[in-house]
């Protein structure tokens, strides 16, 4: 969301956080970048979620230790259209998978698409696969879901699903998609050094929803969310410092490619 709203887009999360100082902490730090929390809610007397991210100085891959208490889960009751189905497109991850699927339903009732980040399988998680337009998945995520190892066979059985595309994110070496009609698309890397591999997967997000929503061709769209997802990596930090529309088209005119 930070990124969109980096990107001129209206931008909201809708969740939870807890209602100590690290909750309004993080509030406070995607609300100070654009994004609207109007519907996000602080649980009073619950400790926030807390992440400890160790990174490897030699290339900047890291390693999440993460703690997150069930209270702060965002339950399906608790998900309305007004909240949901407001914008021109919906992202959801599957952390709170029911609640997730409830919310991608509502909003494909209303003609909203559905991106979807998979990243983990889990209780609710196949409804959700099936209210999902796009699905832009981490690269264990199609061989989780569907059994079949192969990438490209994986992500084909996540189309007879329901949605008309899936992709997946293949780190430093870019990104694989297929489609409906059968195409599949390639969008290799950029070749950066990389200090701190943390956030590149939602900012990858970010961007597709960008390029998304711009019209432009499946191509295009992943070679831009490719494009973010490095610069990311180029500094410490899951937001990864200053990112432009400017310094992403950049990058991709560059032509500096794995």
């Amino acid at each position: 969301m930070v990124l969109c709203s980096r990107l001129g887009l209206r931008a909201k999360y809708v969740g939870k956080v807890g209602g100590d100082e690290i909750g309004a902490f993080s509030l406070e730090s995607i609300a100070s970048e654009g994004v609207d929390v109007s519907d996000v809610v602080a649980v009073e007397g619950v400790t926030n979620q807390l992440a400890m991210i160790i990174v490897d100085g030699r290339n900047g891959e890291r390693t999440i230790l993460w703690h997150r208490p069930p209270e702060i889960a965002t339950r399906p009751d608790e998900i309305t259209a007004s909240k949901v189905a407001v914008g021109r497109v919906l992202l959801v991850d599957g952390h709170d998978a029911p609640a997730a699927a409830r919310a991608a339903g509502i909003a494909r009732e209303r003609g909203v698409p559905v991106v979807f980040d998979a990243e983990t399988v889990k209780e609710g998680t196949a409804e959700l696969v099936r209210r999902t337009d796009l699905i832009v998945a981490s690269s264990r995520f199609p061989r989780l879901s569907t059994g079949v190892d192969d990438p490209e066979r994986a992500l084909r059985a996540l189309l007879d699903e329901g949605p008309s595309f899936a992709a997946m994110t293949l780190g430093r070496d870019g990104a694989i998609a297929v489609t409906k009609d059968g195409t599949t698309i390639e969008s290799r890397g950029y070749a950066i050094e990389a200090v701190d591999t943390t956030g590149a997967g939602d900012f990858f997000h970010g961007a597709f929803v960008y390029g998304f929503l711009q019209g432009w061709p499946i191509l295009r769209t992943l070679d831009f969310a490719n494009a973010a997802a490095a610069l990311n990596c180029m500094a410490v930090g899951a937001r990864g410092g200053t990112t432009s529309l400017e310094r992403i088209l950049d990058l991709m005119e560059s032509g500096r490619r794995v």
